[in-house]
């Protein structure tokens, strides 16, 4: 009898992995895709596969990386790259040949779009400049062709190409009335009046009527407001985020960006016909196999939306304070190996989630930032590398021009003020990370 058991319990196990074996296949080949991409995997399934259909009812759109461009924007695409453009340019600059080194060196973090990403202490780590050095050539990177090019902003791109008229309407309305303008924009009884309530406001100021205003925010839709995207021979990639946040009673809330999962079901016609079909002939098993891969698919495309949710609810609760601020200061350390255990996944399951994969953060400047930002590793004593940057920095300025802080002093004050213990060794590495000098090097330059 206890045979019988067995052989029953054993045929129940392997009868239960052959259907999820497959589903597990396809959940591992789903993870580090994005929704884009799955939801292109499963719309070609559907030509091949007739137990999978599209949802023609559900509507969705694609939000373009860290930047949202203005609805009128049309890119032309060239065959020269940017860097070639750059450097052209860069080799006929004369300055000194460090300074174009570090010109050089500096358009390597430029993005997609063309605007600077990162901070000055970013740029140099790891490089032979300090994070001044490369500020300083900031503005030399923003006086090259095409306009706006080295940015860190919308606003201060289209300042850029407006410093010869300083004192023009246009330059005033990018400078303080920059989203008042984009409200302004349409011939909706809404937009119409927005432009009232903005020339309410610029009257206070300036004589002004709403035709210098319409004509105005018409010069600033032909400005350019993402300098490199006519470069390199293909439009820069759209990305489509996963995931999106929203502030909601003063605390922020995670949903799907893209639910690829309601995008796609069983056909239930093909399913009948499969069921009334004479169980005899050879192609009823194959549709019956395909049938199987169908369910297959779509089990694993839930479950790869709830691991996507269950890491993503874990990462939005613990970094609440960087998502009002923007600020890395405010990021709370979360190594992946945390998020694994918390959320009940494998650290290579974890890892694939958030590897190349955005959020949404919706509010008042929405912005796409990478999942990965928000699992910041552990560094000495919990803190993060961004916040011992910034007590390293506080220290420094406290200290006597005259007899500024060796690392070992720092490592001692650290310790003390802190309660962090750091070695002189990491105090060294963190100073060289936050592009701060020596202690030999601050006291000549005192001096």
């Amino acid at each position: 009898m206890n045979s019988l058991n067995s052989a029953s319990t054993l045929e129940t196990h392997l009868e239960t992995q052959t259907v999820i074996y497959p589903t597990l296949q396809y959940l591992v080949r789903f993870l580090p895709w994005d929704s884009k991409r799955v939801f292109d995997h499963l719309r070609e399934e559907c030509k091949h596969n007739p137990f999978i259909v599209e949802n023609s009812d559900f509507h969705t759109s694609e939000v373009l990386l860290d930047d949202i461009l203005p609805h009128w924007y049309s890119p032309i695409a060239q065959e020269l790259s940017l860097s070639e453009h750059l450097l052209g340019q860069i080799s006929a600059l004369s300055i000194p040949s460090r300074q174009r080194e570090a010109l050089t060196y500096l358009t390597q973090w430029l993005s997609n779009s063309g605007y600077l990403e990162e901070t000055p202490e970013v740029w140099a780590d790891g490089s032979i400049w300090s994070a001044k050095e490369l500020e300083n050539v900031v503005p030399i990177l923003q006086s090259l062709d095409p306009p706006g090019i080295g940015t860190r902003s919308l606003q201060e791109c289209l300042l850029v190409q407006l410093k010869d008229q300083p004192e023009s309407l246009v330059f005033l309305l990018v400078k303080n009335y920059l989203e008042d303008i984009a409200n302004c924009i349409g011939n909706t009884s809404e937009s119409k009046h927005n432009c009232q309530v903005l020339l309410q406001k610029l009257n206070q100021n300036i004589n002004v009527d709403i035709d210098k205003i319409t004509n105005a925010i018409h010069e600033i839709q032909e400005l350019e407001p993402r300098p490199a995207r006519n470069f390199g021979g293909s439009d820069a990639p759209i990305v489509t985020p996963d995931l999106k946040v929203e502030l909601i009673a003063g605390s922020w809330q995670i949903s799907l960006a893209y639910e690829v999962k309601q995008r796609f079901c069983l056909n239930s016609e093909a399913i009948k016909l499969l069921q009334e079909s004479p169980k005899s002939r050879r192609d009823t098993q194959q549709l019956e196999t395909l049938l199987q891969k169908a369910r297959n698919l779509l089990t694993a495309l839930q479950q790869w939306q709830e691991n996507l949710l269950k890491v993503g609810q874990f990462l939005v609760e613990r970094q609440q304070a960087f998502l009002q601020s923007r600020d890395k200061l405010d990021l709370v350390s979360t190594p992946q190996q945390l998020v694994a255990q918390s959320v009940g996944l494998s650290n290579s399951t974890v890892s694939r989630i958030v590897r190349g994969r955005h959020i949404l953060v919706c509010n008042q400047h929405s912005q796409i930032i990478p999942l990965h930002s928000l699992c910041v590793p552990v560094g000495v004593g919990g803190r993060t590398s961004q916040q011992i940057q910034q007590m390293l920095l506080q220290l420094i300025a406290e200290e006597s021009p005259a007899n500024p802080y060796t690392d070992e002093q720092l490592a001692q004050l650290l310790k003390i003020r802190f309660c962090l213990p750091i070695t002189r060794r990491t105090v060294t590495k963190y100073r060289k990370i936050a592009g701060i000098k020596s202690s030999h090097q601050r006291k000549l330059t005192d001096k």
